[in-house]
């Protein structure tokens, strides 16, 4: 027989890809699911009440592996309503909708960069510190979401799994609509095609992350067009100068990039010391 969060992980997994895969309402669809998942979930708390794991191993995967996945459909459905209910109408709107929300996905992942870290790298040292419900919290914690916090239902980190397995789901499905809206829009290229469309003849010989680094830092700084142009913009542009893609998993790299344990600026930091290198060696 099989156990009762298994079952219940599948009856809710199947429901969300049940769900995903509907092209139309939308709104309708998420709804519906965010009513079931809600009453589902009471369930879920009813029995996680009163439910001892065997071991604790038993319970480390329950709250690293089976909750946050269950929890982030719930998380990505809230999040597919709201975007669905905020869209402008009219294709070039919706386009630069879609790629604020990612801009602003890139920005707001609100996860300790250590846990983040430890997570990403599959580590488990501490899995019994952060998924067994016997750990006692320290009450120096400064997010507010552990006031009034129930240790019988959950252990803190699991909802941090969660956050960032919707954060990834919610990247790919942005982007995707972004490449729908893309291919609808039809621009009307004006250019002269042996001058402005002759492929460069420079080629980024670094690593695609150290390009959006250095994208990034342009966009930040303003230093074209007076900090008005669009960081897509930005990097299709350079991606074109130096022959390569890097608009593709922009902001999810740059979501990484963010989270390194050490400096998350090292190559224009190593940029910034060749250059004050060079000029040293000059003057002597």
């Amino acid at each position: 027989m099989i156990s009762f969060q298994y079952a219940f992980r599948d009856e809710f997994l199947e429901k969300s890809i049940q769900l995903s895969n509907l092209k139309k309402d939308k709104i309708k669809h998420s709804k519906e699911f965010i009513l079931w998942a809600d009453t589902k979930i009471e369930e879920l708390y009813d029995w996680l009440k009163q439910h001892n794991f065997e071991n604790e191993n038993e319970e480390i995967e329950f709250f690293k592996e089976i909750k946050p996945r269950i929890f982030s459909r719930l998380i990505f459905q809230k999040e597919i309503l709201r975007l669905a209910t905020n869209i402008p109408s009219g294709k070039k709107l919706s386009l630069r909708f879609y790629e604020d929300e990612l801009d602003k996905l890139s920005k707001n992942l609100n996860i300790d960069p250590k846990f983040y870290n430890y997570f990403r790298s599959d580590s488990n040292e501490c899995d019994h510190l952060y998924f067994t419900r016997k750990t006692k919290k320290s009450i120096l914690e400064t997010e507010n979401s552990h006031i009034g916090f129930d240790t019988k239902i959950s252990t803190c980190y699991d909802n941090k799994i969660s956050t960032i397995l919707a954060h990834d789901i919610l990247i790919i499905y942005i982007e995707n609509q972004i490449k729908k809206n893309e291919s609808k829009i039809k621009v009307k290229n004006k250019m002269l095609p042996n001058a402005l469309e002759a492929k460069s003849k420079l080629h980024w010989t670094r690593n695609k992350t150290e390009l959006i680094e250095l994208v990034y830092a342009l966009h930040y700084s303003k230093v074209i067009n007076d900090g008005n142009s669009d960081l897509k913009e930005i990097a299709k542009e350079i991606g074109r100068t130096f022959n390569i893609d890097i608009k593709e998993n922009l902001y999810r790299i740059f979501t990484d990039i963010k989270k390194r344990k050490n400096s998350n600026s090292k190559f224009i930091q190593g940029l910034a010391d060749t250059y004050q290198k060079k000029l040293e060696e000059e003057n002597y």
